[in-house]
């Protein structure tokens, strides 16, 4: 391996915490922007990690039947008019934040006939347990679940972006992407501007006013990122989160990146972990 890719690697591994805190589980990223403007990606396990009680488990029957559910919900003519309301009138972050708003909603609405409370203690034990259900399932069982999670983003992707999922990214360049997406978050131009709304006009912002400004600011400067790595515009934004998502449960991919937004947020005054308490009730 070249030594500046490995100096860079192990840059990224560096911030890693502990990766209990971020694991693999894409559906709890989208509890995120239940209650409070947080990272609309990356922080997908925290929520979920700041309770240790037991949780209940699913059947790889009910994970399958609950996931069509969903995605049926998703195709639904309220639904799809929603989506086209917002397509083309709203900016990255707001067509996101939508995406998996609309997510969370309809999983919300199939928990209670597999046995979960529609709430949000509920959705981070639903999605635990589809979680554990696609690690522990049979090759041919793990596929089947992959590709249902993959249908729900092909109809928000396609209807909030106009374009599908991409193809699935290897490892190795999922690495490579998240790497570029730390570095960009310690850029010295944009900790500047966090250290900046701290000071000044700034510091009157309300939290909720704070965390929008540095969400706009991260995903301005993730676009750039994903767009060198051949995913333009804000299609190619999308479409790069749900290619990590597939990854999620590699430190370097998941851990290291949202260990580097947590301090992007903390230099705005922002503590993510108390919003993420805040948002899970």
């Amino acid at each position: 391996r070249p030594a500046k890719s490995r100096r860079r690697e192990l840059r990224a591994r560096r911030l890693v915490v502990d990766p209990a805190m971020f694991s693999a589980a894409p559906l709890r990223r989208t509890l995120l922007s239940r209650s409070a403007r947080l990272p609309p990606h990356i922080l997908s396990g925290a929520a979920a990690r700041l309770s240790t009680a037991a949780r209940p488990s699913i059947t790889f029957e009910q994970a399958l039947t609950s996931s069509h559910m969903v995605i049926e919900t998703l195709q639904s003519p309220e639904v799809l008019q929603q989506l086209a309301q917002a397509r083309g009138s709203e900016g990255v972050l707001a067509k996101w934040e939508l995406a998996n708003r609309t997510l969370i909603h309809s999983t919300l609405s199939v928990m209670p006939q597999v046995g979960f409370t529609q709430d949000g203690r509920g959705l981070q034990n639903y999605t635990d347990a589809l979680a554990e259900q696609m690690r522990n399932a049979g090759d041919v069982e793990r596929k089947t679940l992959k590709d249902l999670v993959h249908k729900k983003w092909e109809v928000l992707l396609d209807n909030v972006f106009g374009c599908k999922p991409a193809p699935p990214m290897p490892l190795l360049a999922a690495r490579e992407l998240a790497i570029d997406l730390v570095d960009a978050m310690q850029d010295e131009k944009l900790l500047k501007e966090m250290d900046a709304a701290r000071t000044g006009l700034m510091s009157h912002m309300t939290e909720q006013e704070r965390q929008g400004m540095v969400a706009r600011a991260l995903v301005s400067a993730q676009i750039e990122v994903c767009s060198k790595h051949g995913f333009e515009g804000e299609g190619g934004f999308a479409q790069a989160q749900v290619c990590l998502m597939d990854h999620a449960a590699d430190a370097v991919v998941t851990s290291s990146v949202a260990a580097a937004t947590t301090n992007l947020y903390a230099r705005a005054g922002i503590d993510l972990h108390a919003a993420l308490r805040q948002a899970t009730g």
